[in-house]
């Protein structure tokens, strides 16, 4: 709700939302983002990505990243720069997490592995439009209302908290309340027809299992972005930041999947790390006006979280 509210306050004064850049850096950025997705399924679209392909499409999209990271360093300036790699670096830590439930959902409902790519690209294509809309509101509201400043550090100190303590588990899907209600309403077949959503059976439309997992994998995204996004307002209120380093981290959670898929086990243990950071943003916020952290301070006890939190993870557990 909080974001709606700010969306409408974004419509009213769309000429402050874009303050720090122009149109023109929105659109280049665009269109270098449609390239990069074009490229993207124009070699994977019919099949199964690799573990070598995965690798070098993560390692490209960290580049491509870090480029784009020098360019916002030199036209925008060294605090931006800093901001956007600490946004950047942040989304990308707590985007691991989200490939958990790709895994759980992708598992749940036996997705063969040349399709999976599909809906994560779709996915991702939502997850932009979704991002923009979030940041805008955020962004919006918290010109507006400085007091939501602690609301957003409530919100995102919880979950960190929740992400540290909270326990091993399957994915209820079975008891999922959309789940029941598509079923309920719509004809579903009972196997995947190649890569199709939609079928014709008999002069009958029907679903197909792989609609149901685009759904989830979409709603899913919706419920980490109002987890995440208001982490990355306590490293930045530019909104073109904010939505840019957003966009790169999300670029790279395909590759990142089918990397990481053989080690989610052992990459379980990273929730702790992960919880931490979220924790710390949120307190960041909560005491934002009494005791501000400097960005640069904020930035190396996220990279020590993190660097503690691998360290613990590939050390063997007893």
């Amino acid at each position: 709700m909080f974001f709606v509210l700010g969306a409408v306050c974004s419509l009213q004064k769309w000429s402050n939302a874009l303050y720090v850049t122009n149109m023109l850096q929105w659109i280049g950025f665009h269109i270098v983002v449609l390239i990069l997705l074009a490229i993207d399924l124009g070699f994977y679209r019919k099949r199964e990505m690799k573990k070598k392909a995965a690798l070098i499409s993560s390692l490209a999209g960290v580049m491509i990243a870090l480029l784009f990271n020098g360019y916002v360093y030199l036209q925008m300036g060294a605090e931006k720069g800093i901001e956007f790699f600490t946004a950047y670096v942040v989304e990308k830590s707590l985007s691991i997490d989200n490939l958990f439930v790709f895994l759980l959902i992708f598992s749940f409902f036996k997705v063969p592995k040349n399709l999976q790519h599909k809906v994560l690209y779709i996915g991702v294509v939502g997850a932009f439009v979704l991002r923009l809309g979030l940041i805008l509101g955020g962004v919006a509201l918290l010109n507006r209302f400085y007091w939501m400043t602690y609301i957003f550090g409530a919100i995102v100190g919880f979950t960190g908290a929740k992400l540290m303590f909270e326990k091993k588990g399957e994915l209820p899907l079975e008891e999922n309340r959309l789940l029941k209600w598509i079923r309920g309403r719509f004809r579903v077949t009972s196997d995947y027809v190649d890569d199709k959503f939609i079928v014709k059976r008999s002069g009958l439309k029907y679903l197909t299992p792989l609609c149901l997992v685009l759904v989830m994998i979409e709603t899913s995204d919706v419920l980490f972005a109002l987890d995440s996004i208001p982490a990355v307002f306590a490293v930045t209120r530019d909104s073109f930041i904010a939505y840019t380093s957003n966009v790169f981290a999300v670029l790279g959670l395909r590759s990142l999947f089918f990397l990481l898929a053989p080690w989610f086990k052992l990459l379980s243990r990273l929730k702790v790390g992960l919880g931490s950071i979220l924790l710390f943003i949120g307190v960041k916020m909560l005491i934002s006006s009494f005791f501000p952290i400097p960005l640069l301070v904020s930035l190396a006890v996220i990279a020590a979280i993190l660097v503690i939190s691998v360290l613990y993870t590939a050390y063997p557990k007893r």
